[in-house]
């Protein structure tokens, strides 16, 4: 691979890299889509002829066809290629990546089990894309959920996008910046969902949160840093855009980017559960591999029936999702004090991240952590009730709601986090695999085989999109 150019003030770009930019979806996406489209053209050269953008679509079917006219819509007046990957689609091709793999019966099965899951796993999208990602020969992974809006300087063509392909080009080719994630955070309204459980006191909340915290007699491992010089805190990119080590988790993955780590471990596959999309940034930084946070942050933009907090079905989802979330979290802290303490069994003699490494550590932290987490909740419980018993009218409603479906699931919780996380170290130790055979298959066959694309014809004066091999 050749060195991307620099250019005067505006930093590094390889404008040949072929880079993969999602939007996984399940709502209505128009003014998302159209900005994120905004985002690829306003690259300069090639750089957006070399981007593959791809719909990872989990909407009903009324939406799909809403959806799939914006798309059509857009492809043909930009140009770009566009690939809509449904249901039936990614079934097809988790199938023939599965069978490509080389996997024990077993351990495909497994594999097939974890990446078709149902509506409501926050992981699958993302896995779905590092998977595409792999097929196509894509240098980085780019994301945007469908309810933020992207902004572009018209006159600059700044971008979130611009911004990660530029830090993260420097990366991949030995530049001055050994960026690993690339992201920003967010404008707008903040989330209402626990609007209920601090009405009356924040201090419920606090309750809630600190229940996945270790108790303060477990040794922490010291967070050392790598060897060799530190990578700069402070950076400067495209129009003098500010790019900052993000050592606190400012970085929302609905805007961001990877490289390599995707290729590592997915993200866990468990439906219904918080938070079990931020596996790969995590494992980030318990190793010190270093995360930046940029400026240009994206409007997020709730849809009508999640600003209200009024539909049953949403609180009682909402509710069972957050619980588990903290038992899930309470593993996840004791996790990566073995990440951090044990680091050298994450890679090889030869430096090859070690993903069954990954998955026993997390095995074992959950085993270590099971006695901690069954108190969590009967707790969070207590709490909700104790917040309804000061609540009136609507809120108490909505309390009243939450704390019935947290009732329903308190006794199977710990059980449903534990099969999650013992499917998701399965499918960590099959990743590497299942990555290598994305990466065969596309040596042979075309992601439109999968997708419902619009792909403009190709203009041979145009740079060469060669997915192995880009001029």
């Amino acid at each position: 691979m050749h060195t991307p150019a620099k250019q005067p003030g505006n930093g590094f770009l390889d404008t040949c890299a072929p880079r993969l930019v999602y939007m996984p979806t399940n709502r209505p996406f128009e003014e998302a889509f159209r900005s994120l489209a905004a985002e690829v053209i306003s690259l300069p050269g090639c750089a957006h002829e070399n981007v593959t953008l791809l719909v990872v679509d989990d909407c009903p079917p009324a939406v799909s066809r809403v959806n799939r006219q914006v798309t059509d819509e857009v492809a043909r007046a930009s140009g770009l290629r566009v690939h809509v990957l449904d249901a039936d689609g990614w079934r097809r091709l988790a199938d023939d990546i599965v069978a490509t793999s080389g996997l024990s019966p077993n351990d495909s099965a497994a594999a097939r089990t974890a990446l078709l899951q149902p509506t409501g796993s926050y992981g699958a999208g993302p896995n779905k894309a590092a998977l595409v990602a792999a097929l196509v020969g894509a240098e980085s992974l780019h994301r945007r959920d469908s309810d933020q809006i992207t902004p572009v300087d018209p006159a600059t063509g700044s971008s979130p996008l611009r911004v990660e392909a530029e830090l993260l080009d420097r990366a991949r080719t030995g530049g001055d910046v050994d960026a690993y994630c690339v992201g920003s955070s967010l404008t707008g309204r903040p989330t209402r969902d626990r609007r209920d459980l601090e009405q009356h006191s924040a201090e419920f909340v606090r309750r809630v949160d600190a229940l996945s915290q270790l108790p303060r007699d477990i040794s922490r491992a010291p967070r050392a840093p790598r060897p060799g010089a530190a990578p700069p805190g402070r950076i400067t990119v495209h129009n003098s855009v500010s790019a900052q080590r993000d050592h606190t988790g400012a970085v929302e993955m609905g805007v961001a980017a990877l490289r390599t780590v995707h290729t590592w471990i997915p993200e866990m596959p468990a439906v219904g559960i918080l938070g079990s999309d931020y596996f790969q940034k995590g494992l980030l930084y318990q190793l010190d591999l270093p995360v930046y946070h940029h400026d240009l942050k994206a409007h997020h933009v709730y849809e009508p029936w999640r600003a209200g907090q009024s539909r049953p079905d949403h609180l009682g989802w909402y509710a069972r999702a957050e619980m588990r979330y903290a038992v899930l979290r309470r593993h996840w802290n004791l996790f990566n004090e073995s990440l951090v303490a044990q680091r050298d069994r994450l890679f090889t003699s030869e430096g090859e991240f070690d993903s069954a490494a990954y998955g026993e550590l997390f095995l074992d932290a959950r085993e270590r952590s099971e006695e901690g987490a069954a108190g969590i909740p009967p707790a969070f419980l207590t709490a909700y009730r104790e917040a309804a018993a000061l609540a009136s009218g609507e809120t108490a409603r909505r309390l009243g709601i939450r704390i019935a479906a947290l009732e329903a699931e308190s006794l199977s919780v710990a059980a449903y986090v534990s099969q999650a996380i013992d499917e998701f170290a399965r499918l960590t130790r099959a990743w590497p695999d299942l990555v290598a055979a994305a990466d065969r298959l596309g040596r042979s066959t075309d992601l439109s085989s999968y997708t419902s694309a619009q792909v403009p014809v190709a203009d041979p004066t145009a740079c060469s999109t060669n997915r192995h091999e880009p001029s």
